[in-house]
């Protein structure tokens, strides 16, 4: 099956179509004869190539049938040679070949004949003889016109009847055999009844003798070259069939070439030769072309489960559903394995692409059961840009690949566009990366405590999981170093749940210790909150462990929350209706509302350590520290100060009203042997006073 390729995007358009609106596609996509890119409606029949406005014209008078066309052309092509035939007839007229009489009857004749025909063919009762084309009738009216007109001419009778007969022959060479030993005899029948006539009415202008020795030869060479009209019908008949057999053949070895056994899509190779096409045009008419690489994810699943058989058909469902998705005018292709590439011409906004990808990926995760089997098939997608963001097919295909992986890294079932910084990368950064992938499975990840003190008792109300990465190489690391890292890879989201798990285990192991219970706070990431799973995860992980949840503290940073505050309300109000309580992390460093913050359902207030730092030599920062302490209160949130780490800082705080800290002042972030020790040892009681 040839690439989609339809250069008509009027009535297309983006967003674009869904796969089930498009059962059948007429230009460069499913199925289609090899090397035909003109219109459906001008293969009314093949070897009948006939310019557009000419087809619709046929096809109008036909009231639509493709098959009345071609017959009704045929015929018009027929009545041609009549029209000619009518001033000849004048002409012979003129020169006395013909009396006045029967020159009238034969024009009569032929125009009567030809407007009866033309009603049956406009009128469609053609279609209720057994040989619709009615050929045999319009042979045989041919024939009586023949006749006639030998009957007629009283000179040259002989030249009208062999020319005629010559005309005729030459017009049934595409007969058969048989067919054409049916027209000589109707020949010879027609011509021995006109010289009975002649003989009996005008006698005197015939030479009987003459005549039927003409009709004697006639009669020996006529069913003779019948034969061989026949044998020369039959051998253009095969070599008909040999060259469309040919072509057809080569054909076959073209889509062999160039499209994918399993999906008919374009392969590799023709994708490769329209993209250089395509960068050509653009640069040519300076205008953008967009590459997007899509693959789809955890594919391997499917064939080590379900077996390679199962997996094509997958891939097959697949590539239909997202050929469903484009324009007409874009190429879609199966570059090998789960991998394929969509170039779309003169679209280059993001805005616009980004409704393609969406459009994409929607298509695919449709694709929920296949023989009887349910399925979960999702895609990533990557997009490059000509010109921004390269100039050749090499670093198109390069870059929409990276970004691709991208996606893949971010969670999956998601697109990307990409950019310089996804190359910027230094060796070290992406030997990190690919430890980090590691981390989990082999167990490199720690979580560290560091305790809040209440600041009027100075006793421990709970602790902050804080996560380590135990590199085998490097050493202990800090979420500064590779917490971003795993935000941009995606790979916070497995490292997130890993972590509220782990917290909920060690808590319920506390409590089976006899330790005191007290709530473990846990950083959520920007794109944990965003998940749409997050609440159904959190209530499978606190059943599984048999954790309390208002155990469990969830914090989260004022700019998560007012990216989409309305989201933010509804999801914290589902976690809250769980028991989880929540606190809003690094307040007074974004852009809070204040008419959404008493409507997010928070239990604790948090003062970044960024206005604590300067306590208490700065006046602004006392005076912001004392409003948002305030604050708090009034809306009932107690009010934690994180990164006291002077007794200075802990008295201003303590002045300003503030509940609790946290900081180096107290303890580091500990290991749980040492958490526990601190613990039992009764923690800072008394030493704050």
């Amino acid at each position: 099956m040839p690439p989609f390729r339809h250069r008509d995007t009027r009535d297309s358009g983006y967003p674009v179509q869904p796969a089930a609106a498009l059962p059948a596609r007429a230009g460069r996509g499913f199925s289609r004869d090899p090397g035909r890119n003109e219109p459906r409606s001008a293969q009314v029949r093949p070897g009948i190539r006939l310019d557009e406005s000419t087809v619709i014209k046929y096809l109008s008078m036909a009231g639509g049938d493709p098959e009345q066309a071609v017959r009704l052309r045929r015929f018009l092509l027929a009545s041609a040679a009549y029209a000619i035939c009518i001033p000849l007839v004048w002409l012979a007229c003129k020169f006395n070949l013909i009396g006045r009489e029967p020159a009238w009857i034969l024009v009569a004749m032929m125009v009567a004949v030809n407007v009866g025909l033309y009603g049956v063919f406009r009128t469609g009762l053609n279609r209720k003889f057994s040989d619709p084309s009615l050929t045999w009738v319009q042979v045989f009216v041919g024939n009586v016109v023949v006749m006639v007109a030998v009957y007629s001419f009283d000179q040259g009778r002989a030249v009208v009847l062999n020319l005629s007969l010559v005309v005729l022959t030459l017009g049934v060479f595409h007969f058969t055999t048989r067919e054409f030993v049916k027209t000589a005899l109707q020949i010879l029948a027609g011509y021995a009844a006109v010289i009975n006539l002649l003989m009996f009415f005008k006698p005197e202008t015939v030479n009987v003798y003459h005549e039927w020795f003409q009709w004697a030869g006639l009669a020996a060479v006529l069913p003779l070259f019948a034969v061989i009209g026949g044998r020369i019908s039959g051998l253009r008949q095969r070599l008909r069939s040999s060259n469309e057999e040919l072509q057809s053949a080569l054909g076959n070895v073209r889509q062999m070439a160039t499209h994918d056994h399993l999906t008919g899509l374009s392969n590799r190779v023709l994708f490769n030769e329209e993209l250089q096409h395509a960068l050509a045009r653009a640069e040519r008419h300076a205008r953008p072309v967009a590459l997007f690489f899509m693959d789809l994810d955890r594919f391997k699943n499917i064939n080590d489960t379900l077996g390679h058989q199962f997996g094509d058909r997958v891939l097959q469902e697949a590539a239909k559903r997202l050929a469903g998705c484009v324009r007409e005018g874009d190429i879609i292709a199966r570059l090998g394995g789960d991998e394929f590439v969509l170039l779309v011409e003169e679209l280059g906004d993001q805005a616009t692409l980004s409704e393609i990808a969406r459009k994409l990926l929607a298509a695919v995760s449709e694709l929920r059961k296949i023989d009887g089997h349910e399925l979960n098939v999702t895609l990533s997608i990557g997009i490059c840009t000509y010109p921004a963001d390269g100039r050749d097919s090499r670093a198109l295909l390069a870059g929409a690949d990276i970004a691709m992986y991208r996606a893949k890294d971010r969670g999956r079932n998601r697109f990307c566009f990409y950019s310089a910084e996804l190359q910027s990368h230094t060796p070290e950064t992406l030997a990190l990366e690919a430890g980090l992938r590691h981390g989990l499975e082999r167990g490199e990840f720690r979580v560290y405590y560091q305790p809040k003190i209440d600041m009027r008792t100075g006793s421990i109300t709970g602790v902050e999981a804080l996560l380590r990465w135990q590199h085998p190489e490097k050493g202990l690391l800090l979420p500064e170093k590779f917490i971003q890292l795993a935000e941009e890879t995606g790979l916070i989201i497995p490292i997130g749940l890993w972590t509220l798990r782990e917290v909920c285990e060690r808590s319920k192991a506390w409590k089976d210790a006899g330790l005191p219970r007290m709530p473990i706070a846990v950083n959520l990431s920007a794109s944990q909150f965003r998940e749409e799973q997050l609440v159904p995860q959190l209530a499978e992980i606190l059943k599984s462990t048999g954790t309390d949840s208002d155990i469990l503290e969830l914090e989260i940073t004022e700019s998560m929350v007012m990216r989409d505050p309305d989201e933010a309300v509804k999801l914290m109000r589902n976690l809250r209706a769980m028991g989880v309580r929540l606190t809003i992390d690094d307040f007074g460093t974004g852009y809070s509302s204040l008419g959404y913050l008493k409507l997010f359902p928070i239990n604790n207030l948090k003062v970044d350590r960024s206005f604590v730092r300067d306590l208490p030599h700065s006046r602004d920062d006392v005076a912001i520290t004392r409003a948002v302490i305030a604050m708090a209160h009034s809306l009932e949130m107690n009010v934690i100060a994180e990164g006291v780490e002077l007794r200075e800082q802990l008295d201003v705080l303590r002045k300003e009203g503030c509940d609790e800290f946290q900081g180096y002042l107290c303890r580091p972030p500990l290991a749980e042997e040492d958490l526990i020790r601190f613990i039992r040892d009764g923690g800072t009681r008394g030493t704050l006073n």
